[in-house]
């Protein structure tokens, strides 16, 4: 029995696969390395291993919702984050479709990431990033566009995904879903399309197409108007709004002239010299009082005094 165990090994180490402490110590059977079998969890298990993979390779980093200080939603990551911190537990904000891009860049990369789901019915959420089929990340396509051209770019990135495939028992609005055959249905209806891409043709078009492309076309056009005249009645108002404070501020700065002429005229103004003024005014230039028979108002030989 240790002999083909030995065999088992020297066959697998050039596959370089990567086996946790405690998958190690099950293919053991002797009695010095496995005194005693333990029992534990699942969580406890995947914690295990990652702790091993983590402190084994640099590259490997834990990315997910709530994984850090609080220890994952299931107790997964517990101790990780206080022993690696945050660079290499990292909490996510609550996008899938975000972070599951983002460890998948780093994959590309070169680096390891290990992404974390609170529970796997979000992973609809991350759909459009990579293929999930038959548990396996296999081919990831990276689009570029370059010059207004599309180029695609097929990157292998070795990622393994796990996730229920079992029946869940128990309370079903706390079970994830099982998603297999609505990814797969998916999956095939794309890949159908894009292979049949350049077999499609648009359908001919009948007289009541026509007529509802017409009727669709005036009602845009009308929504297009009112949307314009929008537009300008506000641009109006602003513009009105500038015209109004330009005009208040030509009287502001006319009433500001008057008030200072009015200013200086009363700095250099001589009580006595505009007496003198007046008086010889008056005797050098008689006043008609009378004007056919009449007396004149008392307003106009006031005014012809120089007296308001």
């Amino acid at each position: 029995m240790q002999n083909n165990l030995k065999q088992l090994e020297k066959m697998l180490a050039p596959m370089k696969m990567v086996f946790s402490n405690c998958i190690r110590r099950t293919l053991v059977t002797t009695a010095k390395a496995a005194p005693t079998a333990k029992q534990m969890t699942c969580r406890e298990a995947l914690n295990s291993a990652m702790d091993d993979e983590m402190e084994r390779d640099s590259r490997v980093f834990l990315m997910g919702e709530e994984v850090a200080q609080y220890d994952g939603a299931y107790k997964v990551s517990r101790g990780l984050w206080k022993k690696y911190g945050d660079k290499r537990v990292i909490d996510t904000p609550i996008t899938e479709m975000g972070f599951s891009g983002v460890a998948i860049g780093a994959a590309m990369a070169g680096l390891r990431p290990i992404l974390e789901f609170m529970t796997f019915n979000f992973s609809m959420q991350a759909i459009d990033q990579a293929s999930l089929r038959c548990c396996t990340l296999s081919t990831i396509r990276a689009i570029h566009l370059q010059t207004g051209r599309t180029k695609c770019n097929n990157v292998t990135t070795p990622v393994y995904a796990e996730y229920p495939r079992n029946i869940p028992i128990g309370k079903l609005n706390n079970k994830p879903q099982i998603v297999d055959p609505f990814i797969t249905n998916c999956l095939d209806e794309l890949n159908d399309m894009l292979k049949d891409g350049n077999q499609k043709h648009a359908p001919a078009l009948n007289r009541k197409d026509k007529v509802e492309a017409a009727r669709m076309i005036v009602i845009r056009r009308r929504k297009m108007k009112k949307h314009k005249l929008r537009k300008l009645r506000r641009k109006m108002k602003f513009e009105w709004a500038k015209v109004r404070q330009r005009r208040e501020m030509r009287k502001e700065k006319a009433f500001q002239a008057t008030l200072i002429t009015q200013i200086k005229e009363a700095e250099v103004f001589n009580a006595s010299k505009f007496v003198e003024e007046k008086l010889q005014k008056a005797n050098e230039t008689p006043l008609q009082r009378y004007w056919k028979g009449r007396r004149l108002p008392a307003f106009i030989i006031k005014e012809k005094f120089g007296l308001k």
